[in-house]
């Protein structure tokens, strides 16, 4: 088979090798060159130039990507981001079925390569060009992928990805096809000792529909999509490379030293518990806290950084320590703030809750020379119950709600600003405030995220944007269609997902 750039003599040899006149074989394990018209000026030379590279640079490879356009079309920034440190190697070929990549792997793709973790996604092409193959006969040619993988970096750890879904809805044909792919896919990688990953719910609304900015034609991801595959695929790579970020230090500090004062059940005992995963992870969930703490996570920088306080939400039976507290101070810690979480006290304590705010932020004021924070800087943020808590301390910081224990209670816990990201119990479900809440004229500005199908909670954001609108104070509403309620910063395909980006900008014009 004759190329129209003029390949080597030894490619196009290969070609009349592999290329078969006739064949009781699938096509789909019948290696065999791209010759699509809108290929062939392009392909050839890529498989070229991915030779040479490999060949330069095959021992600084440990990441190895191989697939079709999708994998190609990684955002490079995205890319330089998650993978660079293991000397990714990228095997993308846009339009490639699996009788693509083996032809590549028979013509020398994975020579002078030795990666300690490869990763496949591959198998939509042989579903969606021209009148598709059978899905029996595209995991034929995913096993004969892995088979080869198998014999050419047999010390390589493979990772299968499920084939990432296509079109609108959970009802068209071709994604019904993929998803009888995906379903063999588990129990073939686990013959082949190989690590199955199924990630495609991140890209998914609830009702199965894929959005248009993850990926546009329905297809290809976007730098939503890039960035939603890179967070999947962490746990793996951290798994096979262990973790390359240093452990957070932390300090934790009890609020009440010299005893925690009334409304305080002292026989409560602190449990956690590990509830199911929430997209991507698991929650952890205290509750029963006698013994209310902060745990400071402190910001490098020699100049004085701003403070958080964080509280998590729980529906004040419960904190979600992790999903909305620990996860929370470590990207308040990237991008240059201090962050102090609240273990404030649970279950059905409101007064108490209250007690432990405005205690911690006197104390991270009162702190400020020690954990290098600019004490005129000082915030807070909240999540469901704890927003309801970071509004009430904004509102309710001119007297201390229990008597005075020491220099850290003299000095203000009035909060600079407040971050409410889903807040509960402000409004009614007729949009007007609570009856036990009250607006201080005086409440610090406010950033403010909600989604609308978050129905029960939906009033609450509204109701106080708009009492912070009545009083001339500055406040930033951030609405959004849908996303529900209790994600905190972790990924999804809703555009909510990025309310962390809105939300670091806006605290650094604070």
């Amino acid at each position: 088979m004759k190329s129209r750039f003029a390949p080597s003599l030894f490619f196009a040899l290969s070609a009349l090798v592999w290329v078969p006149i006739a064949s009781s074989q699938p096509a789909a394990v019948t290696p065999v060159e791209q010759t699509a018209s809108w290929a062939v000026s392009w392909w050839m030379p890529r498989h070229e130039e991915k030779l040479a590279e490999a060949k330069e640079r095959g021992d600084e490879v440990e990441l190895l990507f191989i697939g079709d356009s999708i994998t190609h079309g990684w955002d490079e920034g995205l890319w330089a981001e998650n993978f660079a440190q293991y000397g990714a190697f990228n095997l993308g070929f846009s339009g490639d079925r699996t009788e693509h990549v083996l032809w590549r792997f028979q013509h020398g793709a994975l020579d002078n390569l030795s990666p300690k973790v490869t990763v496949l996604m591959i198998g939509t092409n042989n579903t969606g060009q021209g009148e598709g193959q059978p899905a029996a006969e595209t995991l034929q040619g995913i096993e004969a992928i892995i088979d080869e993988i198998g014999r050419r970096l047999p010390d390589t750890k493979l990772i299968v990805h499920a084939i990432f879904p296509r079109s609108a809805s959970p009802d068209d044909r071709l994604r019904q096809v993929n998803a009888e792919i995906n379903a063999a896919l588990p129990a073939l990688a686990a013959r082949k000792g190989a690590e199955f990953l199924d990630i495609n719910d991140l890209f998914l609304e609830k009702d199965g529909t894929l959005p248009r900015h993850v990926m546009p034609d329905l297809l290809h991801p976007q730098k939503e999509g890039y960035r939603l595959w890179a967070y999947g695929l962490k746990p793996s790579l951290d798994k096979h490379f262990g973790t390359m970020e240093e452990a957070v230090k932390t300090e934790v500090v009890t609020l009440w030293p010299k005893g925690v004062p009334e409304p305080h059940d002292a026989s409560l005992v602190e449990t956690s518990a590990v509830g199911g995963p929430r997209r991507g992870g698991p929650v952890v969930r205290t509750t029963n806290v006698a013994e209310p703490s902060i745990t400071v996570y402190r910001a490098s920088g020699r100049r004085p950084t701003a403070g958080v306080l964080v509280c998590p939400g729980g529906g004040y039976n419960i904190l979600a320590w992790n999903l909305e507290g620990e996860e929370i101070a470590e990207w308040l810690n990237s991008i240059g703030v201090t962050a102090a979480v609240l273990k404030y006290r649970v279950p059905r304590n409101r007064e108490g809750a209250l007690q432990d705010a405005q205690r911690a932020l006197g104390l991270m004021r009162s702190n400020a020379d020690e954990w290098n924070l600019d004490p005129t800087r000082i915030g807070v943020l909240g999540f469901s119950a704890g927003g309801h808590l970071s509004a009430t301390l904004s509102n309710r910081w001119r007297e201390r709600a229990y008597p005075a224990m020491d220099a850290a209670d003299s000095v203000s816990c009035r909060p600079d600003f407040t971050v409410l990201i889903y807040p509960a119990y402000i409004g009614t479900p007729e949009f007007e405030l609570s009856d036990d809440f009250a607006i201080d004229a005086e409440a610090p500005p406010a950033f403010i995220v909600q989604t609308q199908d978050d129905t029960k909670y939906f009033p609450s954001a509204i109701v106080y944007n708009t009492e912070m609108v009545k009083r001339g104070i500055s406040s930033e509403l951030h609405t959004f269609p849908t996303g529900g309620h209790g994600y905190g910063l972790r990924p999804s395909a809703y555009p909510v997902s990025g309310w962390t980006r809105l939300c670091r900008d806006w605290i650094r014009r604070q």
